[in-house]
């Protein structure tokens, strides 16, 4: 499970568009973010979690992936740089995840 899961959070952090999701969002530029974001994820935070046995089923896995993509959409604007960034990451995400997974 853990390879799985790793593989595919490789591929996310190479991609592109993840720019905005690799590390915490500095609530020093956004002190808003809080207010709004009560439980935030971001890709590092995953990495850890799987580097440290966190995970007990792909499902958890995924749910953390897929709660950035809830987060990006309800803190950015759809026509936002970031907002645009979620919804590609968000697609490649879907395609990748049935790819390796045979769904």
């Amino acid at each position: 499970m853990s390879m799985f899961c790793r593989l595919m959070l490789e591929e996310l952090e190479d991609h592109r568009f993840s720019w905005p999701f690799l590390k915490q969002v500095n609530t020093k530029i956004f002190p808003q973010y809080k207010k709004f974001i009560k439980h935030p994820m971001d890709l590092q935070t995953i990495s850890h979690k799987l580097d440290n046995f966190l995970y007990k089923t792909r499902s958890e896995f995924t749910t953390d992936v897929l709660l950035i993509f809830d987060i990006c959409e309800t803190f950015n604007e759809d026509d936002s740089e970031a907002g645009e960034a979620g919804h590609m990451l968000h697609g490649f995400f879907n395609e990748r995840w049935a790819e390796l997974s045979g769904d």
